[in-house]
């Protein structure tokens, strides 16, 4: 017992189950409602906040009063004896060895045939072939391979000094994977990463490390990619110092993390604090989740870093760009970021995004799950993104061809058009004399403010409208022909697929239930069993029509798009829900007979008890 206790650090020491459940070590010694005073137990709080059965807190057995050993989730804690306590497992070089196959082991799949067998629906059993396992073996020696997986192997230190010779037979590693593991000190993880010199990327994802305190780190200067995703870092301070032993760092994953102390931290004058020489080669930064609430403050101290492509900032709590208008005169403001994610975080309005403008280098924007996104069609969204920041070439990772940056500036020309006119009678697109005196108006001023690209965007497609317009006989910009796209509308139902595609002149504001009696009409498939899809030229997949109650426009349907026509396999569907049937009422047998063997064993130790409590009486 006392080398376990001697392992047990509360708040710190992690355990796991044979379940393979991991938790926290928050509380050691008696529990009031134990039947011994005198037995020591160790108080978990679990990942998973539904393993426990208790909050931490437990019924005295002398007062019959609540008593609060630790706290955690209602159903997060539990309290273990000390023999059934796990610690984890050292790395160790059988451990390592053990990850994969030695050539001359036996085939699992001799002949190329594995011991299983796939059902198909005719009911008969086909053999199922598994090609190149002597090869794949090959590839996958220890002395051959440059990354190993080491994850969710309950590895809690490294192995004792006598067998780390062994290891050096690894040393040629560049890549380790130690992510679901239970290190939780960073002393530990050190001296795993000195073992391995010639490491290149290291995963140290959901190892509980916590901050690190006052320790000689020294210096890992090949480590290129460290993953710290769900780290319990909760100190920026933590990553600076990471940055020192690190210099060569390019990827960087700190999601889950607290630092919310970042401002704290750059504005101390230590050695630690410039950014910009800790991470001079950083290319890559992930601060999804990290407790960030201000661009200005704790986003902005990294515009210096002169490599940085990709800026991950998801999860957080962010509502707003702000760059400074010196910052943003100064073309190092971000000097190569390309790639920035916002999504998640209580973005609003349009507004808080156009400083993004002043990051040239920007190519790609991901903006999801916000206030802005969630009150607009996903069309509306990517057809203003693409219009207010001109310098976008992927939009939630869809790349934006040259047809349809032209399509969504347009439409965003004629949107704000119309706000002003609403304002004012005087036409826009006419260049009438009286337009500029509309500008000191305070109303047209504020739109003018909400779309600080609408007057360039007008320069550069009022010639084309205005030829469109004209071409369409519309007297004002009220008439729908401004709105009219042309769209192909074809069939890939198995009884009309050799139809003829109907070439369509649509308004944007025509609602999908619209088109579909369209398509009843024309390919003879019932409205209830219609899908439809539409697709822009450039997109490799196409978008599902999935609200009959919503507009073209609203899904971004675009001039010249297609939108295909499939039918609903009904037989399908019903096998498919028979099936469903079938396995909820498994799982349900599956639970009762489970039920009933519980309650069969609690039965069988509730009999043992009495006649063990008769046989001390007698």
């Amino acid at each position: 017992m006392a080398s376990i206790l001697d392992r047990l650090r509360p708040n710190i020491t992690r355990v796991q189950d044979s379940s393979g459940f991991i938790g926290t070590v928050l509380y050691i010694g008696p529990v009031a409602s134990a039947k011994s005073p005198d037995d020591i137990y160790a108080g978990i709080s679990w990942d998973d906040v539904t393993r426990g059965k208790h909050d931490g807190s437990v019924i005295c057995r002398q007062t019959n009063q609540l008593v609060r050993h630790f706290k955690c989730g209602a159903t997060q804690g539990s309290f273990l004896r000390l023999r059934k306590v796990d610690t984890g497992v050292e790395l160790t070089p059988e451990l390592m060895r053990g990850r994969y196959v030695k050539p001359d082991a036996e085939l699992i799949a001799p002949g190329n045939l594995l011991p299983h067998v796939a059902r198909t629906s005719s009911g008969r059993d086909k053999p199922i072939e598994f090609l190149g396992e002597v090869k794949i073996r090959g590839w996958q020696q220890l002395e051959d391979v440059e990354e190993i997986s080491l994850r969710m192997l309950g590895i809690s230190k490294l192995c004792s000094v006598e067998k780390r010779s062994e290891l050096k037979e690894f040393s040629h590693l560049k890549g380790i994977d130690l992510a679901g593991n239970l290190l939780s000190d960073w002393q530990d993880v050190f001296e795993i990463l000195e073992q391995f010199p010639n490491l290149q990327s290291v995963s140290l994802a959901s190892n509980r490390v916590n901050d690190l305190g006052c320790m000689n780190i020294g210096e890992f200067a090949n480590v290129r990619a460290l993953n710290l995703n769900n780290c319990n870092i909760g100190s920026f301070k933590t990553v600076q110092l990471i940055g020192q032993a690190m210099p060569q760092l390019e990827d960087l994953c700190l999601a889950h993390a607290n630092l919310s102390d970042i401002e704290s931290c750059i504005s101390n004058n230590s050695s630690v604090s410039d950014l910009k020489v800790l991470f001079h080669n950083l290319i890559l930064l992930d601060l999804s989740d990290c407790h960030l609430s201000s661009w200005e403050s704790q986003i902005q101290p990294f515009c210096s870093l002169p490599k940085l492509e990709a800026l991950v900032v998801n999860n957080n709590e962010i509502e707003s760009i702000v760059i400074s208008t010196a910052a943003a005169d100064d073309q190092s403001v971000f000097p190569s970021l390309t790639s920035l994610q916002l999504a998640g975080n209580p973005i609003s309005s349009w507004t808080a995004l156009d400083n993004l403008n002043s990051i040239a280098a920007l190519r790609s924007l991901r903006l999801r799950n916000t206030p802005l996104t969630e009150s607009l069609g996903v069309g509306e969204v990517r057809s203003t993104a693409i219009a207010r920041f001109p310098n976008l070439e992927y939009f939630n990772a869809s790349p934006i061809s040259d047809r349809e940056r032209t399509e969504a500036e347009r439409r965003y020309v004629s949107t704000v058009a119309r706000e002003l006119l609403l304002i004012s009678s005087e036409a826009l697109l006419t260049g009438s004399p009286t337009y500029q005196s509309t500008q000191n108006d305070p109303k047209q001023a504020e739109v003018h403010a909400r779309h600080p690209r609408f007057q360039a965007l007008l320069e550069k497609h009022k010639e084309t409208m205005m030829a469109l317009t004209a071409g369409s006989g519309a007297a004002s910009s009220g008439n729908m022909g401004d709105d009219i796209i042309n769209v192909t509308i074809r069939s890939m139902a198995a009884g009309s697929c050799d139809a003829q595609p109907l070439q369509k002149r649509l308004p944007r504001s025509l609602q999908v239930g619209r088109i579909k009696a369209m398509c009843a009409r024309a390919f003879a498939i019932d409205i209830e069993l219609q899908i439809l899809h539409f697709r822009i030229e450039g997109d490799p997949f196409p978008s599902e029509l999935d609200d009959a109650d919503h507009s073209l426009a609203y899904y971004g349907v675009t001039d010249g798009a297609e939108i295909l026509v499939n039918e609903i396999d009904v037989e399908a569907e019903e096998r498919e829900k028979a099936r469903q049937a079938d396995e909820h009422a498994r799982r349900i047998e599956e639970q009762e007979q489970h039920i009933s063997i519980v309650q069969s064993l609690q039965k069988s130790e509730h009999r043992m008890g009495n006649i063990a409590a008769n046989v001390v009486q007698k």
